[in-house]
C-alpha cells in the first residue's frame, strides 16, 4: 500500500465510564496491551512506514494522538474540526494522499488502506498479508473499492454484513469476492439465516482503494462532501487550511462510508482475511481479551471474588470485591461506578444518553 490512514475519531460511548469525551476508547488499553491506537499504528507499520501514515481524529484529541505516536511526522495527525462520521474522514484522507500539496509523495492514483483505531487484530503479520492481498487486487482492478469481511463465528446482531458474490480472486492465499450487497445490523433470526447460508461476512470497517476511485465515488454519490473537499483543497499547504476546513466541515451532515459510498459504489470487492478480529464493541469484549479465572471471572485491575462466577470487572486503580454474584459487568473509576448484567452491556450507550439528559452531570461525561 502507498499510504495508511488510521481513523481515530470514535467516541466509544458503550465503554463509558472508562471511555470519556476527553479520553475516548482508542486511547485506552484492553487485554493488557498498549492503547488501541498505538497497537493499530504498530500493525500498520508492516503495511506502510510512518512517513506514509496519517491519523484522522477529532481536533481536541490531535495533541494526545501525536504524543502517543512520536514516530509520526509533524502534520500527519489530522484534527477534524467536527465529527462527521466515516465518509467525511475517509474523503479527507483520500484528498491528503492524492493532492500535490497534501502528504509527501501524494498522487492521484495512490493506494490507501483505511482502518479504525479501536479494533484488536492479530497476529500483525496476517493483517499485513491481507493488506498485500488487497493491494494485489487493486493492481489488477484499480477502480475497485475493497472492504475486509470476517467469516462469522456466530449469528451476531451487532455488525453489518457483506453478502459475497462471484470471486474475482486475491493474493496471499486469501479469498476475495464481488460484493453483492451490504446489509444493516440484522435481527437474531436474520443473522442466523446469514450464517447458515455461508455467503455473508461481518463488515470489519477496513477499506482499501485508489484515492482517485474513492474521490470519484464521493463526487457521484455525495456531492456536498465533494464540494467541501474541493474548497478545502484550495488552501492545502497554507496557513488558511485549518480555518477553511472548519468552515466547510461545519455544514456537512454526518454519514458513514457504508451509507454514503459503499452501498452505491459501482465496483466493490471483499477480501476475507485469516487473522483474529474483535471490534471491542462493548465490555463483553474483555472476556475475549483476557483469561478468565477458574470461576469464569475476567478482571482488569484488583478484584477479589467470593462465590461469584462469570463476571467482567475493570477495577481501574481500585479494588472491586464480589460476593455471591454472577454474570455482572462492574467498571470502577475515580468518579463513576457502573454495574449491569452482562447481557445488557450493549445498553451502556443508552445509559449515557440518560446521564446527558438529566443535566448537571457534565463532569462525569
Amino acid at each position: 500500500m502507498d499510504f495508511v490512514a488510521i481513523l481515530a475519531g470514535v467516541a466509544g460511548t458503550r465503554f463509558w465510564p472508562k471511555s470519556r469525551a476527553r479520553r475516548p476508547k482508542q486511547f485506552l488499553s484492553f487485554g493488557g496491551g498498549g492503547p488501541l491506537l498505538v497497537e493499530t499504528f504498530e500493525r500498520t507499520k508492516l503495511v506502510a512506514p510512518p512517513a506514509r501514515t496519517l491519523v484522522v481524529t477529532a481536533a481536541e484529541h490531535a495533541e494526545s494522538a501525536a504524543r502517543l505516536l512520536p514516530q509520526l511526522p509533524r502534520g500527519h495527525v489530522i484534527g477534524e474540526p467536527a465529527g462527521r462520521d466515516t465518509a467525511a474522514a475517509i474523503g479527507l484522507a483520500a484528498l491528503l494522499v492524492s493532492h500535490p500539496r497534501g502528504l509527501p509523495g501524494a498522487r492521484s492514483d495512490a493506494s490507501l488502506l483505511v482502518c479504525p483505531a479501536d479494533h484488536v487484530i492479530g497476529p500483525p503479520e496476517r493483517f499485513a498479508a491481507a493488506a498485500r492481498a488487497a493491494d494485489e487486487l487493486l493492481a489488477r482492478h484499480p477502480e475497485r473499492i475493497v472492504v475486509f469481511g470476517i467469516r462469522p463465528s456466530g449469528p451476531a446482531t451487532g455488525y453489518g454484513y457483506v453478502e459475497q458474490g462471484a470471486p474475482p480472486g486475491a493474493g496471499e492465499g486469501l479469498e476475495a469476492f464481488e460484493v453483492a450487497r451490504f446489509h444493516e445490523k440484522p435481527t437474531l433470526e436474520k443473522a442466523r439465516e446469514y450464517v447458515a447460508s455461508g455467503r455473508f461476512l461481518w463488515n470489519a470497517g477496513i477499506f482499501a482503494f485508489r484515492a482517485s476511485s474513492m474521490l470519484a465515488e464521493i463526487a457521484g454519490q455525495m456531492p456536498e462532501l465533494a464540494r467541501a473537499l474541493d474548497e478545502a483543497a484550495g488552501s492545502l499547504g497554507t496557513s488558511r487550511f485549518d480555518g477553511e476546513l472548519a468552515r466547510v466541515w461545519a455544514a456537512l451532515p454526518k454519514k458513514s462510508i457504508d451509507h454514503g459510498v459503499m452501498e452505491g459504489a459501482r465496483r466493490r470487492a471483499v477480501i476475507v482475511p485469516d487473522y483474529e478480529w474483535d471490534d471491542v464493541g462493548s465490555f463483553a469484549a474483555l472476556a475475549r481479551a483476557r483469561k478468565a479465572d477458574a470461576a469464569g471471572n475476567v478482571a482488569l485491575g484488583g478484584c477479589v471474588a467470593l462465590e461469584s462466577r462469570g463476571n467482567i470487572v475493570d477495577a481501574g486503580d481500585g479494588l472491586v470485591a464480589l460476593i455471591g454474584v454472577d454474570d455482572l459487568v462492574v467498571v470502577h473509576t475515580d468518579d463513576v461506578t457502573l454495574v449491569c448484567r452482562k447481557e445488557r452491556s450493549e445498553d451502556v450507550k443508552r445509559l449515557l444518553d440518560e446521564v446527558k439528559r438529566r443535566g448537571g452531570l457534565d463532569r462525569h461525561l
